[in-house]
């Protein structure tokens, strides 16, 4: 009888959370895609609208019409790198760390605006320098940014943790190179 012994080492036994976090930024960068592609038809829509006599809108919205182009190609690198990860593909290991530490900066960065953003708003509410309509949707905003910070509270030290977990030598074995 021969008894065959297998390195289980570099198998990942039952869910790893790594893994469900590189799904959870596929789907994320899925929908960023649709939203970045929306957008970009609707400024498209307005873009045409206007007439050549307004230079200052027009360059604004080729200005929105570049960034959501640059968010559309960020997200969709975002996709190709966390379809590598799942694959376990050795070259979208590292890929995937410097990913989600840039992720993590950014989310870190718009929260610190975004909280400065909502005491400018909060500032000119208290000095009722804001229309009685603009009264009326402050609630809305302001739970729509307190998600934004509660999101980004989450998925700062989620991204970090992410980052460093696909450096250890446990995960880091996990990972194949492609065959030649």
């Amino acid at each position: 009888m021969v008894l065959v012994l297998h390195d289980q080492s570099a198998r990942p036994r039952g869910l790893t959370i790594w893994r469900v976090l590189v799904w959870a930024l596929l789907l994320f960068s899925a929908l960023g895609c649709l939203q970045y592609v929306r957008h970009a038809q609707l400024v498209w829509e307005q873009l045409q609208g206007l007439a050549p006599a307004q230079p200052d809108a027009v360059a604004a919205l080729r200005g929105m019409l570049g960034w959501d182009a640059a968010y559309l190609l960020a997200a969709l690198v975002l996709i190709v790198v966390c379809a590598g990860c799942i694959l376990r593909q050795a070259w979208a290991r590292p890929c995937m760390r410097v990913a989600a530490l840039a992720l993590a900066v950014w989310l870190l960065f718009s929260g610190i605006l975004l909280l400065r953003e909502w005491q400018s708003i909060s500032a000119s509410a208290s000095g009722t320098q804001l229309s009685a309509a603009m009264q009326q949707q402050l609630p809305q905003v302001y739970r729509t940014m307190q998600l934004a910070l509660v999101f980004n509270a989450v998925a700062v030290p989620l991204l970090l943790w992410l980052s460093w977990r696909l450096g250890r030598p446990t995960v880091r074995a996990q990972f194949r190179s492609r065959r030649r």
